[in-house]
C-alpha cells in the first residue's frame, strides 16, 4: 500500500469519527439533575407558602387587635351612657330630696305646712318619673284585666254585668309600655241567680257546657 492510499484511509476514518454521535450521559447523572430541579421547585413553593402564612398571621393579629379595641370602645360607650342616664335621673330627683329635707326641718308642733309640703314632694316625684316613661295604673271601676291587675279578693254584686274593679289596694305601674308591677285589686263579679226547680245541681256545669265561676276557690 502506497502513501497515497494510506492517506485516503486515514481521512475516511477521521470523517467516520467526526460523523459518529456524541456519547450520551449516564442515567445516574440525568436522575441527579432531575432531582436537583425538583428540590429547587419544592424549596421555592415552600418559601412562597411560608411568606403567605406569615402574611395571613399578621393580618389575623391586626384584625384581632382592631376587634379588641372596638370591644373596649363599645363597653366604655355603654358605661358612659348608663352613667349619663343615672346622672339625669338623680339630677331630676334632687329637688324632691331638697323639699323632703325642708319638710323635716319644720319645728315640731307646727304642722300647718307639713301636708302641703308632702303633697308638693309627691307631685314633683310623679312628674320626674312620668318624664322617664312611668305610667300609673289606678283601675278603680274599670273592667278587670288580668294582664295588669292582680285580684286579691272578690265580691259578688247583683248590679254588675262583668268583672269589675271595686277597690285598688295598691297601684300598679308600667314603664315605657312594659309592666313593672300589677295593681292589687278587689274584684266584683256578677252574682249568680238561684237555680230553679229541675235545674242541675251547682258544680254540674258539664252537661250545659258552662265552665263555672273562674273566681271560685
Amino acid at each position: 500500500m502506497n502513501e497515497h492510499e494510506e492517506k485516503g484511509i486515514q481521512e475516511v476514518q477521521d470523517e467516520g469519527e467526526a460523523s459518529s454521535p456524541a456519547e450520551e450521559s449516564p442515567p445516574e447523572e440525568a436522575a441527579e439533575v432531575a432531582g436537583e430541579s425538583v428540590d429547587q421547585a419544592l424549596q421555592e413553593e415552600l418559601a412562597r407558602l411560608q411568606d403567605e402564612l406569615n402574611r395571613f398571621r399578621e393580618l389575623y393579629l391586626r384584625k384581632l387587635a382592631d376587634f379588641e379595641n372596638f370591644r373596649k370602645r363599645k363597653e366604655k360607650e355603654v358605661e358612659d351612657f348608663r352613667a349619663a342616664a343615672h346622672a339625669d335621673l338623680v339630677r331630676d330627683v334632687l329637688p324632691v330630696l331638697d323639699n323632703l329635707e325642708r319638710a323635716l326641718a319644720v319645728p315640731e308642733g307646727d304642722g300647718s305646712g307639713i301636708r302641703a309640703g308632702v303633697e308638693l314632694v309627691l307631685r314633683q316625684l310623679k312628674d320626674v318619673l312620668t318624664r322617664y316613661g312611668l305610667v300609673e295604673l289606678n283601675p278603680l271601676a274599670e273592667a278587670f284585666d288580668p294582664r295588669y291587675h292582680e285580684a286579691i279578693a272578690r265580691q259578688e254584686r247583683e248590679d254588675l254585668q262583668c268583672d269589675q274593679v271595686l277597690e285598688v289596694l295598691q297601684k300598679g305601674y308600667t314603664l315605657r309600655g312594659k309592666l313593672l308591677r300589677p295593681a292589687l285589686v278587689v274584684v266584683g263579679v256578677p252574682k249568680k241567680g238561684e237555680s230553679s226547680e229541675g235545674s242541675q245541681e251547682p258544680g254540674s256545669g258539664e252537661a250545659d257546657g258552662s265552665r263555672g265561676d273562674p273566681w271560685a276557690p
